[in-house]
């Protein structure tokens, strides 16, 4: 009988030898019973993830938690922008073209009580001339 192509079955004699995990079983046993992060999912469900030390997952409870000392408060400042949507330079550039076009909204209200006092008086005119 040949199980394969090879002469001996193809596994070789000293396949017990083998330098394998030592107590794999252990191993298994202590990843099935570590604790679970628990966080909910978009399903609803509790998330089945292994937790790290902060009691949530990879996924769920992220590493990094920002810069704290003040070096990396001052390199995080520093860095490269994305984008600048939220640069100190920006937001005072939005509130002044806020404000300006609220100037420019009253400014065409004020201009259009105008118009109709005027348009009034027109027509009042045009009225008394018979015309």
């Amino acid at each position: 009988m040949r199980r394969s192509g090879r002469e001996g079955g193809g596994v070789p004699p000293d396949f017990d030898n083998l330098p394998h995990a030592p107590d794999w079983r252990a191993a298994l046993i202590q990843a099935r019973e570590a604790a679970r992060c628990g966080a909910r999912t978009r399903s609803g469900c509790p998330c089945q993830g292994p937790a790290m030390p902060n009691g949530r997952c990879r996924m769920h409870g992220g590493s990094s938690t920002g810069a704290r000392t003040p070096e990396g408060l001052a390199r995080v400042r520093t860095a490269t922008l994305a984008h600048g949507r939220r640069s100190a330079e920006s937001i005072a550039l939005r509130r002044q073209m806020r404000a300006a076009f609220v100037h420019l909204r009253d400014m065409v209200r004020a201009t259009n009580t105008e118009m109709r006092k005027t348009d009034a008086l027109h027509r009042a005119m045009l009225r008394r001339l018979g015309r």
